[in-house]
């Protein structure tokens, strides 16, 4: 007989992107922004004589917004993809643990004058991850995953020019403990990751 416990949670927040007319900010200027968070949990517990335990959160994010006049235009898009994964196969006993973590965001912003007025934009991005794998006896294994790709796109241009600018995120962790009937351990892992870019044409 084994008991198994499966936990997850998985949420995505779009802050949807909204071009706001020129008479909402400045005379002569558009502005426009788009950001996201995701944010997902994952908990897997197996304990007993044998059996498996198995959790896969995903999400896709995939934003675009333009805001082209004949004095000047405002280009962005951002695209985003998550994995969570978490597994444990029991084959004789013990107690075996995964716990996963997840956060995601980012934004971006333009804001772009007409003619040879000034522009600015800026993006960000951050990720912070966290696992725990852990098994006490029995045989078997237990594998946890976090696979994210983010990529950032801006373009703004003017008669006085034209910026542009990309940002891109891959970041995984894999935490994998297995081991004979007496033996116990723990992984413990955890990554961090934060950009931010901003450009200003005076």
């Amino acid at each position: 007989m084994f008991k198994a416990t499966v936990f997850c949670l998985a949420a995505v927040m779009l802050l949807s992107g909204v071009a706001i007319a020129q008479t909402n900010v400045l005379p002569g200027f558009k502005f426009q922004c788009e950001d996201f968070v995701i944010g997902s949990s994952n908990l897997l517990s197996l304990s007993g004589a044998g059996g498996q335990a198995y959790n896969l959160n995903t999400a896709t994010i995939m934003q675009n917004q333009s805001d082209v006049k004949p004095c000047s235009n405002a280009c962005q898009d951002e695209l985003v993809c998550f994995i969570q994964e978490g597994r444990v196969i029991g084959e004789c006993g013990g107690t075996w643990n995964i716990g996963q973590l997840a956060m995601v965001m980012g934004g971006q912003s333009q804001l772009v004058g007409d003619g040879c007025l000034p522009k600015q934009q800026s993006q960000n991005l951050g990720v912070d991850l966290g696992q725990l794998v852990s098994k006490q006896d029995g045989t078997g294994n237990a594998n946890a995953i976090h696979n994210v790709a983010a990529i950032q796109n801006q373009t703004a241009s003017n008669s006085a020019g034209t910026m542009n600018e990309s940002n891109i995120v891959a970041a995984g962790q894999i935490s994998t403990i297995g081991g004979g009937p007496v033996t116990s351990g723990q992984v413990t892992s955890g990554l961090l990751v934060n950009t931010t870019q901003t450009q200003v044409d005076l």
